[in-house]
């Protein structure tokens, strides 16, 4: 999109991080329910009021402009489900409030959790580390890291399958889904637990 002087020169005035989080609320706007695959440059670029050239100066490619509105997105969805934690809860009364929130979270904000699910599948280095570093955050409290990362990995893939699911179909109600899911998952933590899998530091 062509900019006269005074535009550019008026983009120019912005102190970097400033610019940088206009740009990444523009993008956050544009993904909005939207595949991911179908977002241009271009069509950010328009949305933001600015040239092509300065989003690939702030982002370097295509794909870290993706991985910028994923960890935007990724952070709403850690926010929501940390408010879920109460330390003086059981380990089982803590999953069923998370894995609640959740599903809350996925049904009252479908696009972004969509955004979420779809490019964290991307391999751009910034999503990747992302990614690891949730898993990281998850582990650090048990013994035996590189297990509970992988653990971690296989319950989150279930918890979006079955938010999935439960989003499409809609076929029982919001404390069934719940429930079905934290005896499902709570039955293998426990399980684990018991084969010494999983120990808590």
């Amino acid at each position: 999109m062509a900019q006269s002087v005074n535009e550019q020169r008026a983009a120019q005035r912005l102190d970097p991080a400033t610019r940088r989080a206009q740009l990444v609320a523009a993008a956050v706007e544009v993904f909005h329910g939207r595949d991911p695959d179908s977002v241009s440059v271009e069509d950010v670029a328009e949305a933001a009021g600015v040239s092509r050239s300065l989003l690939y100066a702030y982002f370097g490619d295509r794909g870290g402009l993706v991985a910028e509105v994923y960890l935007h997105s990724l952070q709403d969805l850690d926010r929501e489900l940390a408010r879920a934690l109460d330390e003086g809860l059981s380990d089982e009364a803590q999953l069923r409030r998370i894995v609640r929130r959740y599903l809350v979270f996925a049904r009252d904000n479908e696009a972004t959790w969509t955004l979420i699910n779809r490019a964290g599948r991307m391999a751009h280095p910034a999503i990747q580390r992302a990614r690891q570093a949730r898993l990281d955050r998850i582990a650090e409290r048990w013994e035996d890291p590189a297990s509970a990362r992988f653990v971690a990995q296989a319950v989150l893939g279930l918890l979006d399958a079955g938010a999935r699911y439960w989003i499409d179909h809609r076929d029982r109600g919001l404390e069934r889904a719940t429930s079905t899911l934290v005896t499902l998952i709570w039955s293998g933590l426990s399980g684990l637990r018991g084969e010494g899998v999983l120990v808590s530091r």
